[in-house]
This record gives C-alpha cells, structure tokens and sequence, in this order.
C-alpha cells in the first residue's frame, strides 16, 4: 500500500535505517488502515542484515499526537469489523517491533498521545527531547486505552500506569524517564547529538550480538528463572560460535 505517512532513509554504510513519520503538519497521525505497512516496514527494514539498528522519528513539532479518526462513514460497527481494521493493525505494529530481530529506537520530540505515546512505549530504547510531552487522552471521549496499556505492560509499574490512564494528564520527559517510559532524555538543541554518541555503540558491534541481546530481553521477560537461565546460555553459545560478521 502506497502511503505518504512515512518515508525510508537507509544508510548501509553505517548499518542505520531510519523511518520517519512524514505528516508533520498535522501531527503525524497515522490512520488504523496506514499501521500494518508501518509496522511491516519496521520489521523488513531489521530482518535486513544490512542493518544493525532500525531508528524511528517523526518530522516537524511533535513525534506522533496519535491516531487519525476514520473517514466519515467508514468506521467499522460491528465487533469482528472493529477488530479486523482497528484493534489487530495497532497490535499489529507493537507485535512488529517485538519481532524486528534488532533494535527499534524511537527518536522523541514534542507530543506522543496514545497511540504515538505507546509506541514509544513499544521501542526497545527511546530517546526523547527535554521539550517532550506524553499523554493517553482516550478516556476522554470514553475509550479505554486498553490496547496502548498492552504496549505499557512491563514498561511502567501498574499504579502509574493506572494514575497515565485515568487522570489523562500529560507528564514531560523528565517525569517518563523516571518511569521507564523513556531511556535517555537529552536538550532539544541537542537531541541529534544523544542520538548519535548512543547509535555509535551499535554500528562497531556485531549484528548477532545486538540481535541476541533483544532476543533474550523479549523472552527472558515472560519466562521463570530457569528457563530464562537456560535462554541465557543458549544465546550466548550460539552468537560465540557464530561466523563473525562482515
């Protein structure tokens, strides 16, 4: 599907991709029809081996203020319609990350409500500007966010995510860092250069080992501690005896 809420920037020389939300005049609000190519792209662009990291950000003002309404009269009525066009592309994208074999990096600036805001949530690191902001403002029109909270779950401990979900309020970059929202915050004025000092400590090192990194973080998560041993050791085994990467 040809869509302009996106475009691809890929540099193969340092092993980067980068996806970049392209509405910025209006937010960056993606429709729930544009989300399976999003996450699609996101996935193809990491399973590239060209490819050591894949870094998400959004143009102009604000990283992504959520999801566009429906075209009038489009809207799904019916449970199995809600699901199909609505419900499983937005799980879609956050299951899409998951599976991109390395790291998805959200680059934050300005606004991330709902389902921009859990996309960040979903990212495996994400930096953001001290100018950011973030919010799930669903409840007020009576929608509970129940599918940008699945992106939270293990990101945010339940009673401060209960506190995001139902006071709808909007919490900087500082307050997000302090709850695991968030990796690194940085100046506005200086966020290329966070960026930069942290994408150099993937493009020197082996892709089977960025790889085996998330891959153990992913699993080990939902796993007991001797299953999550065991992975340990399995991953490592197989990234050492591995033929190193070009």
């Amino acid at each position: 599907m040809a869509t302009d809420a996106f475009k691809v920037e890929e540099d193969r020389a340092r092993h980067i991709a980068t996806l970049r939300l392209s509405r910025g005049a209006s937010g960056n609000k993606l429709l729930a029809s544009e989300m399976p190519e999003l996450g699609r792209t996101i996935r193809a662009l990491g399973s590239d081996k060209a490819f050591k990291l894949v870094l998400v950000r959004g143009e102009g003002a604000h990283f992504c203020q959520g999801r566009a309404p429906d075209p009038a009269g489009t809207a799904p009525t019916t449970a199995l319609g809600i699901r199909g066009k609505i419900t499983d592309p937005i799980l879609g994208v956050y299951a899409d990350i998951r599976e991109t074999p390395v790291p998805v990096i959200a680059i934050v600036q300005g606004e991330a409500k709902g389902f921009g805001c859990a996309f960040v949530a979903g990212c495996d690191l994400a930096i953001a500007a001290d100018n950011a902001n973030f919010s799930f403002p669903e409840l007020d029109h009576n929608l509970p966010p129940t599918l940008a909270m699945s992106a939270m779950l293990h990101k945010v401990t339940p009673k401060r995510l209960l506190h995001l979900i139902y006071t709808r309020r909007s919490i900087g970059a500082a307050e997000a860092l302090s709850l695991g929202l968030l990796s690194e915050v940085a100046p506005l004025a200086e966020l290329d250069a966070a960026v930069e000092k942290t994408v150099a400590h993937f493009t020197d090192r082996n892709r089977a080992a960025i790889a085996g990194v998330k891959e153990y973080m992913n699993a080990a998560l939902y796993a007991d501690p001797a299953v999550a041993s065991r992975l340990a050791a399995n991953i490592l085994a197989s990234v050492l005896s591995s033929p190193k990467e070009e």
